[in-house]
């Protein structure tokens, strides 16, 4: 076997790996569809996944992730250099402003975002934050303002994907994006309303690394009731403080 070859096995495997941890409970029929792949070959690959338990099988024999990649995707996020430097910071802004903190991690390639961490408030109104999935930039306080530091021709490529509407059923406004992408240009932050989440406030900033690229974004998720915008200087204020510590401190490691 070729070296490319070797290669392309290799990225299907990852790639198929990566779609059960975003969509689990599918069918080598739905996981053929989704990757575009012949059914025999998708199929005989969730076989060899689930042989070496990276997969697992319902009763209704759909596939899910199997305890050999939970057991190392937990190991390696208790060992993810970035969520040991913001987890405590996003702990002390979930208490000083009773507010859900949340931490995203860019996929670049893919023009996409996960939340990679969250803290939640004292105050039993809170959400449910589902982490490590892959979300599209162009929704949402968290992802907009990692889009609006991406160069134009990425966001028109994130624009032309097939995004699903807003959480109202709203299909996504090129142009009102476009002019949302200038106004966070120009003040370094972005907020949303009902994006994601219905009756929900989105407040976000990005940070960077020793390029000075963006690497991903934190911020806050507010129900609406709550939200008062004579406090959002302040909250944006400590979000950058805060992004700014994340970005310096991660900067140290890679230069370490």
């Amino acid at each position: 076997m070729s070296e490319t070859t070797d290669i392309g096995a290799i990225s299907r495997v990852l790639r198929l790996i990566s779609l059960l941890s975003d969509h689990p409970n599918l069918s080598a029929k739905e996981a053929a569809a989704n990757l575009g792949w012949p059914f025999s070959t998708t199929h005989r690959l969730l076989r060899r996944l689930l042989e070496a338990e990276f997969a697992a099988q319902t009763r209704k024999g759909a596939f899910t992730p199997g305890p050999e990649l939970f057991r190392i995707a937990g190991r390696l996020g208790g060992q993810e250099p970035l969520l040991r430097i913001a987890q405590p910071l996003l702990e002390t802004l979930a208490q000083r402003f009773g507010e859900t903190a949340l931490l995203t991690v860019l996929e670049r390639r893919a023009l996409q975002m996960y939340i990679a961490t969250s803290a939640a408030p004292p105050d039993p109104m809170r959400y449910f934050i589902e982490l490590n999935r892959a979300s599209p930039l162009v929704w949402g306080a968290l992802g907009r303002v990692l889009l609006a530091n991406l160069s134009d021709e990425e966001i028109e490529r994130a624009v032309a994907c097939p995004n699903p509407p807003d959480v109202k059923g709203a299909p996504l406004d090129p142009d009102g994006l476009w002019s949302h992408i200038a106004e966070i240009r120009s003040s370094g932050f972005a907020t949303t309303h009902s994006h994601r989440t219905l009756n929900s406030i989105g407040i976000a900033v990005p940070f960077f690394n020793f390029s000075q690229e963006p690497v991903g974004s934190i911020g806050f998720q507010v129900p609406a009731f709550r939200y008062s915008e004579g406090h959002l200087p302040e909250i944006v204020a400590a979000l950058k403080e805060a992004a700014a510590v994340i970005s310096q401190q991660a900067r140290a490691r890679v230069d370490a």
